[in-house]
């Protein structure tokens, strides 16, 4: 499967911004092994990984959407789900429950780290994982609890910093975050 999506006037070295550009390849005919190739959502968090129409109209939370501006970058990415889990997932999106997708149960890969859309910088790439498991409770009520973390070296580009900016331009790039959703049937909770 490709998927192409959205692309914008971009400034500066950019004419044009894509936003997703990527392929899904199976591993296995019920495709709860596959491979993710190209630009598209980086697996860190719940609501980074929901869709702009699927999350609540406020803000997406600082501390985890500074970690992957615009929520994309440049990479490969293994998902793992069982069949079943996979439509799960299908259902928390599909039935307006504001579920984030199927990123599988397990997630883990290697990205450019710099954000879409940016020059490589330091010739580096981050490392990164996600568990994250939808329950069902027996009386219909859906609960999702997960983690996520990434490692890897960024490197702040002369267009980010100002003259009066101090630090390093390369530092050690690190983040470990949880989730956990109650599921709105009608009330639900959501911290991450």
């Amino acid at each position: 499967m490709v998927r192409r999506r959205g692309a914008s006037a971009g400034t500066g070295q950019h004419y044009a911004q894509l936003r997703d550009l990527y392929f899904d390849v199976s591993l296995d005919k019920k495709k709860e092994f596959r491979i993710r190739v190209g630009q598209s959502k980086v697996p860190f968090g719940f609501e980074n990984l929901q869709s702009s129409q699927n999350r609540l109209s406020l803000d997406r939370s600082d501390p985890l959407n500074s970690a992957v501006a615009n929520e994309r970058d440049l990479g490969a990415f293994f998902y793992w789900a069982p069949e079943h889990i996979r439509k799960r997932f299908s259902h928390l999106v599909s039935s307006g429950l504001k579920g984030s997708g199927d990123y599988g149960v397990f997630g883990a890969g290697l990205y450019n780290g710099q954000t879409a859309n940016r020059p490589e910088a330091n010739n580096n790439l981050h490392t990164i994982a996600r568990f994250s498991y939808p329950f069902e409770l027996k009386s219909g009520q859906f609960i999702e609890a997960g983690i996520s973390g990434y490692t890897g070296q960024y490197t702040v580009g002369r267009d980010q910093r100002s003259p009066a900016t101090q630090g390093p331009e390369v530092f050690q790039d690190k983040r470990l975050a949880a989730s956990f959703v109650v599921y709105p049937q009608p009330f639900g909770i959501q911290a991450e």
